[in-house]
């Protein structure tokens, strides 16, 4: 948890620790039969799902802050390496992660709705997932474009 008493980060990286695998199942359904991305359904699905639930679980150790941007740049270059190697279009790899992205905020809505939290801490709690994505989808890109570029 944080250092620091923030009651919406503490149940956010709750929700997020506890209900990894259904977040995860949710976005795999999407990502497997989403129009916008089927290149992804000739991959291994067990791959998948494990590079994508192993983002949920990192990002709620990069909430308290116990996950360093280095990590960050680290993994996700190598994932667009990884994707472009396996052959999937740069911009079904964007759309992988928006919709991981969506999923995750749809089920954290869900239930934190009722919650009575002050805004300047759902705000900060939304501006620090979105520097996660921002950081993740640059990052990817960047291994992406450094195999593309490799290959002329």
């Amino acid at each position: 948890m944080l250092n620091k008493p923030n009651m919406l980060y503490n149940r956010f990286v709750m929700l997020v620790e506890e209900h990894h695998q259904e977040i995860t199942e949710r976005f795999m359904n999407d990502l497997l039969h989403n129009p916008e991305t089927p290149a992804y359904r000739n991959l291994d699905r067990n791959d998948i799902y494990e590079h994508s639930d192993r983002v949920y679980r990192d990002l709620s150790k990069w909430i308290t802050r116990d996950f360093p941007k280095t990590k960050i740049q680290e993994r996700y270059k190598k994932l667009g390496r990884d994707r472009f190697n396996q052959g999937i279009p740069f911009s079904q790899v964007q759309k992988a992660l928006v919709l991981q992205k969506r999923h995750l905020w749809l089920f954290v809505m869900d239930k934190l709705y009722s919650d009575l939290t002050s805004y300047k801490e759902a705000i900060d709690l939304n501006n620090r997932v979105v520097l996660y994505f921002d950081r993740a989808t640059f990052y990817m890109l960047e291994g992406h474009e450094e195999r593309l570029h490799k290959g002329l």
